[in-house]
C-alpha cells in the first residue's frame, strides 16, 4: 500500500520504517521531537555560545602553543610550492598524501594581504585557517547532533567536549590534514540532514565526502555510516535512486581526478610493475606503490605501552582521559542500543558506528602518529552527548526541570576546574606536591618563541649559502623571506629524496655546514634510520659543536631546540 502526500508537499526522510512519510507542510507545525524542528531562540543562543566558545578556546594563545610541529611545516611548505612554484611540493611529490588539504591552505594564504607572513611565522597563517574551520565544524556538529537527537541537550554536550577538551584544543589548533578532513566529513553529514530532500542533496554531500578523502585518505573509513544515513534519508524520496547515484558519482569524482593526475604524469604504476617493498621505488614515484607501502606499514598495536610510540598512554590519556574512556563506553552503548532501535531512531547507531570506524582505524595495527586521534574527537563527543541525552531524558518531567541543569552544570564545573583540568590545573609543585592553580597549558605555556629565536639566530649568524639540515617546521620561514636559505632542507627529504640528497654530495656528511635541531628531531632521525639512510646526517651531528641552544620545561629540558655547526 503506497502513501499519498498532499499536493505540493515534499517528502522528507529519516521517517521510521512503516510509518507515513513526513511532509514539509506537516513539519512546519512539528513538535520539538520532529527530525526537522526549527532551532528556535534558545537553540540559536546555544549555537552561538558553542561557536564563540570554540573560537575563544582555540584562538587564545594560538601563536604561542603548541610548538610548530613537523607536519605543520610540511603542509605549509607544500602550500608554498603551490603558490610560488606551481607544484604540489618543493621536493619530489611522492604521493604520501593526497593534495586537497594544502591546496585549500594555499587558496587561503593567497587571500591574505601579507600571504605567509600575515601573522608572523608562516605556520601561524595556517593556524588561523584551522580556527576558522573549527568554528564551521562546530556549527556542523551542533546541527548534526540537534537533528539526530531532536533536542538541544545533545548538541550542547557534544560541542562542549569538541571545544573545551584539552585533547581537542591541542591538536585542532595545528595545521594538520586531519582537521581539514573533519571539516569536510561533518559538512557531508550535515548536508544529508538538511530539511529538504532535493535531487542535488546527494551531489553536494558526496562531493564534500570525496574532498575529505583526497584531503586525508582515512576519511574513507566513514563511508559505510554516511552511505547508510544517505539511504535512510532518501528512503521516502521519489528521486532516491538519482540522489544515491549523484552521491556516489560526486564522491568518486575527486578520487578519480587524483588518480588521473598520477596517470597523466606517468606516476600511477611503478617501474616494471614492481611492488617489491624491499627494493624501493626505481625510475619514478608511483601512487599505487605508495598506497601498497602504506598498507603494509606496521608498528604494532596501539594498546602496547612498550611499542615504539605509545601515544595512547603518553599523549592522549594524559590530555583527556574523560573523553577517551567515556567516549569508548558511550560508543559501545550507542552501537548496542542503536542496533535495537535503528528502525525507529537511527541516531545512536549513526553516532556509534562513526566512532567505531575511526577507532578501528586507530586500533587495527599500523603506523600511528599522535595527531591521528583528531577524527575520533567529534565522534566520541557525539556518542557521549547521545548517551547523556538519553539518560537525562529518562528522568521524570517534574524532576528534570531541576536535576538536568544541575547535573549538566556539575559535570561542566568538574571538567573546567581541577581535577578536570580543561581550563585550570595545578602547576608543578615541590617534591611531587601539586603547585598553585594556573591556566591549562594551551592558555598558559609559551613555546613557539623558542623557534622564533632559533630562526632569528640563523638569520643573524649563518650565511644564506650555507648547507643546512633542519626540520620542516621552519622551512617556509627560511625560504619565503630574504635572505633565502636555498640549501636548507629537512632531514626527512635529505634522507629519502635523491634530488635533495645531491645538494649534500649524495650523502657526504662533510658537505653539511649546520644542523638545526627541532624538539625531538634527533629522536626522529634515529627512528627514521631503519635502513641507514640517515647515517651520514647523524655522523655530521656527531662531528658538530653546539653554537646555540634554548629550552623550556622541566629541569631536564624536555622542550629543546638547538643549532650545531659541523666540524669537517
Amino acid at each position: 500500500m503506497s502513501h499519498r502526500t498532499a499536493p505540493g508537499a515534499r517528502v522528507t526522510g529519516l521517517a521510521p520504517r512503516g510509518s507515513a512519510p513526513v511532509t514539509r507542510r506537516a513539519s512546519v507545525a512539528s513538535s520539538a521531537h520532529d527530525w526537522y524542528a526549527a532551532r528556535g531562540k534558545l537553540g540559536t543562543i546555544a549555537l552561538a555560545f558553542a561557536i564563540l566558545s570554540g573560537l575563544v578556546t582555540h584562538s587564545y594563545h594560538l601563536f604561542d602553543y603548541p610548538l610548530w610541529e613537523t607536519d605543520e611545516g610540511i603542509y605549509m611548505e607544500r602550500a608554498w610550492a603551490v603558490i610560488r612554484e606551481g607544484r604540489l611540493s618543493p621536493q619530489t611529490y611522492v604521493f604520501d598524501h593526497a593534495p586537497a588539504g594544502w591546496l585549500m591552505i594555499a587558496a587561503w594564504v593567497m587571500l591574505l594581504p601579507g600571504q605567509f607572513e600575515t601573522f608572523g611565522n608562516p605556520v601561524n597563517a595556517g593556524r588561523v585557517l584551522m580556527v576558522i574551520l573549527h568554528a564551521a565544524s562546530t556549527y556542523f556538529l551542533f546541527e548534526i547532533a540537534r537533528k539526530l537527537s531532536r533536542g538541544l541537550l545533545a548538541p550542547t554536550i557534544a560541542c562542549f567536549f569538541f571545544n573545551f577538551s584539552w585533547l581537542a584544543v591541542y591538536y585542532q589548533r595545528m595545521v594538520l590534514l586531519d582537521n581539514i578532513m573533519v571539516f569536510w566529513v561533518l559538512l557531508s553529514i550535515y548536508l544529508l540532514l538538511r530539511e529538504d530532500v532535493l535531487l542535488f542533496t546527494g551531489l553536494w554531500s558526496g562531493l564534500a565526502f570525496g574532498i575529505s578523502v583526497v584531503t586525508k585518505e582515512n576519511a574513507i573509513f566513514f563511508a559505510p555510516t554516511i552511505f547508510y544515513l544517505l539511504t535512510r534519508r532518501a528512503k521516502q524520496d521519489e528521486s532516491r535512486h538519482f540522489t544515491i547515484f549523484f552521491w556516489l558519482f560526486s564522491a568518486a569524482a575527486p578520487i578519480v581526478a587524483y588518480f588521473l593526475y598520477a596517470t597523466l604524469n606517468n606516476e600511477l604504476l611503478p617501474t616494471d610493475l614492481s611492488f617489491n617493498l624491499n627494493a624501493g621505488q626505481k625510475g619514478h614515484v608511483s601512487l599505487l606503490y605508495e598506497m601498497w607501502y602504506q598498507i603494509h606499514r606496521d608498528q604494532g598495536t596501539l594498546f602496547n605501552p612498550r611499542s615504539q610510540d605509545p601515544y595512547l598512554y603518553t599523549a592522549w590519556l594524559p590530555k583527556d582521559p574523560f573523553l577517551l574512556i567515556g567516549g569508548t563506553a558511550a560508543m559501545v552503548i550507542c552501537i548496542w542500543i542503536g542496533w535495537h532501535v535503528r528502525k525507529k531512531d537511527p541516531a545512536l547507531l549513526v553516532a556509534g558506528t562513526l566512532a567505531f570506524e575511526i577507532a578501528f582505524y586507530l586500533a587495527r595495527g599500523s603506523v600511528i602518529l599522535d595527531f591521528y586521534v583528531i577524527p575520533l574527537i567529534p565522534m566520541y563527543a557525539l556518542c557521549i552527548a547521545f548517551v547523556a541525552d538519553r539518560a537525562l531524558r529518562s528522568i521524570p518531567a517534574p524532576a528534570s526541570r531541576f536535576f538536568v541543569p544541575a547535573i549538566c552544570g556539575c559535570a561542566a564545573l568538574f571538567l573546567l576546574v581541577p581535577p578536570g583540568g580543561y581550563l585550570i590545573k595545578h602547576g608543578q609543585g615541590v617534591n611531587g606536591q601539586p603547585g598553585p592553580l594556573q591556566a591549562a597549558d594551551p592558555y598558559h605555556v609559551p613555546l613557539t618563541y623558542l623557534q622564533a629565536e632559533q630562526i632569528a639566530w640563523i638569520r643573524q649568524h649563518i650565511p644564506p649559502n650555507a648547507k643546512i639540515i633542519s626540520d620542516d617546521d621552519i622551512w617556509v620561514a627560511l625560504h619565503d623571506v630574504a635572505p633565502y636559505y636555498r640549501y636548507d632542507e629537512s632531514h626527512w627529504n635529505a634522507a629519502s629524496d635523491p634530488q635533495v640528497k645531491k645538494m649534500y654530495g649524495n650523502g657526504n656528511w662533510q658537505d653539511v655546514n649546520y644542523i638545526v635541531l627541532s624538539n625531538g628531531m634527533k629522536h626522529a632521525m634515529i627512528l627514521n634510520n631503519t635502513n641507514g639512510q640517515e647515517n651520514w646526517m647523524l655522523t655530521a651531528l656527531s662531528n658538530s659543536v653546539e653554537v646555540w641552544h634554548a629550552s623550556k620545561g622541566s629541569a631536564s629540558g624536555q622542550v629543546s631546540v638547538s643549532i650545531w655547526k659541523v666540524q669537517p
